[in-house]
């Protein structure tokens, strides 16, 4: 906005002089300001937190979208934070918000990040247990965003953005399903985004770095450059010395995950930087607003690829079905014998 300003005045001043210049800029600025207010206050980004009833209520569905952030807990190894997965996942939700905001007449309704999510790369070692790592079941994760999908569908809010990438392919499907649930019983568009974005991302690495740096898989060069690149502040100084634990395929990984002394990471993030990092963070905004405008305009985009599906069949995921599934049975055991104290 305030380059338009400056264009405006830059216009207003070719045909006079200096001091009529400076003077008419300082009359002509509150004037330029004033009118530029009922843009700004039509579009706007707002914290869910933020509101009261009345402020929720007078929000135009029919021109809100709510962008719901998430970041899985999960080890990334001795160079990256826990929260990896949330640090692009929260910069990519504010940067849509800002985007969307930019279109007359919308609204962007940013929710609190959750930072749950299933699936953590250890499982791919067998390693259900392991410092970093805070995972839901995979059906847990299903159902809070289902029950999110119930909350703002009875609201009548019709469109939702879903920010919450993460590579395991159990994760993707569960966001998936959260999202054609909301579709099918609300009639709304609710979207998993990273679900589409990473089925068709590009691979920014040269071929002696893909060599070298083997599949991408977590915390590799990639993910440890886009960190690098969003919040180096994060990284340990010391990744640069980090040993390569690197593999061309997913059968490989998992036999170096085995490892007594794997130390949580893939690939050789000594070759990551923040050049590299912001390349790839570019190419998932570019594909995440291209995504956004086709679904506002409302053209069909649910025939599109999508990551969860490309990936289904993981073997890390079915072996950890079974401890799924001795977790989901152990809580059942314990509910039964402690069950509620009814009320009178």
């Amino acid at each position: 906005m305030i380059w338009k300003i400056r264009e405006l005045l830059r216009r207003l001043s070719l045909p006079l002089a200096g001091a009529i210049i400076s003077s008419m800029r300082i009359q002509l600025l509150p004037l330029l300001l004033c009118s530029c207010v009922p843009l700004i206050a039509q579009a706007q980004v707002r914290e869910f937190v933020s509101l009261n009833t009345r402020q929720i209520e007078a929000l135009d569905r029919s021109k809100t979208v709510v962008i719901v952030p998430g970041g899985i807990l999960e080890e990334h190894g001795p160079y990256l934070p826990a929260g990896s997965d949330g640090i692009f996942n929260q910069r990519l939700a504010n940067d849509l918000a800002a985007f969307i905001a930019s279109r007359p007449g919308w609204t962007a309704l940013m929710l609190p990040s959750v930072p749950l999510g299933a699936g953590g790369a250890n499982e791919m070692g067998a390693k259900y247990s392991f410092p970093g790592s805070c995972t839901v079941l995979p059906a847990t994760l299903r159902s809070i965003f289902m029950d999110l999908a119930d909350q703002l569908g009875r609201q009548g809010f019709r469109w939702i953005l879903v920010v919450h990438g993460h590579g395991d392919p159990i994760h993707n499907q569960m966001l998936d399903q959260a999202s054609d649930y909301f579709h099918d019983t609300y009639g709304g568009e609710m979207v998993h985004l990273f679900g589409y974005v990473w089925a068709a991302s590009k691979d920014f690495r040269t071929p002696e770095e893909r060599k070298k740096d083997g599949q991408a898989e977590h915390a590799t060069m990639t993910e440890t450059s886009v960190i690098l690149a969003l919040k180096p502040e994060w990284v340990a100084s010391d990744y640069k010395s980090a040993k390569p634990y690197a593999g061309p395929n997913l059968d490989e990984l998992e036999r170096i995950a085995k490892e007594k002394q794997w130390p949580g990471y893939f690939g050789d993030p000594a070759l990551a930087n923040e050049s590299l990092g912001m390349k790839i963070y570019g190419q998932w905004l570019a594909q995440s607003e291209g995504l956004v405008t086709q679904i506002l305009a409302g053209k069909d985009y649910r025939k599109m690829p999508r990551y969860g599906d490309l990936t289904s069949g993981d073997p890390a995921d079915i072996a950890a079905a079974k401890e799924n599934a001795r977790l989901e049975a152990q809580h059942a055991a314990w509910l039964q014998n402690h069950p509620l104290i009814p009320s009178h």
